[in-house]
């Protein structure tokens, strides 16, 4: 069995977003955009991108497109947290629990009451 070799040391998991580019974003798929505008590694290209995600290429180019048309593809639900791992950050889930009034700490209240 081949060893994997880790270069560059430890990889953190996804980050928080800043509050003020989570609230900036009006839609899903601007969050969506600021996710990856906000990527850790900003010379990643969206065909890196699909392939570790596990998407098509041209749906990728399809979320990240600015112009909005109906005929676009948004990021399905399914690959939100593929999204998040491969970019760094956890920028449409916070959007998401920014539009249904949650905070992370109330998610967990809710849980443990439950």
């Amino acid at each position: 069995m081949e060893e994997l070799k880790l270069f560059g040391g430890v990889v953190n998991g996804p980050a928080f977003l800043p509050a003020d580019v989570v609230a900036a974003c009006s839609t899903y798929r601007e969050a969506v955009r600021a996710s990856w505008a906000h990527r850790r590694i900003k010379g990643m290209t969206q065909r890196t991108l699909a392939e570790l995600a596990e998407c098509y290429p041209s749906h990728v180019s399809d979320y990240l497109a600015a112009d909005d048309k109906p005929s676009r593809r948004d990021l399905p639900a399914g690959k939100l947290n593929a999204w998040a791992s491969v970019v760094g950050n956890w920028g449409v889930q916070q959007w998401l629990m920014q539009q249904a009034k949650l905070t992370v700490m109330e998610e967990v209240i809710a849980r443990k009451a439950a």
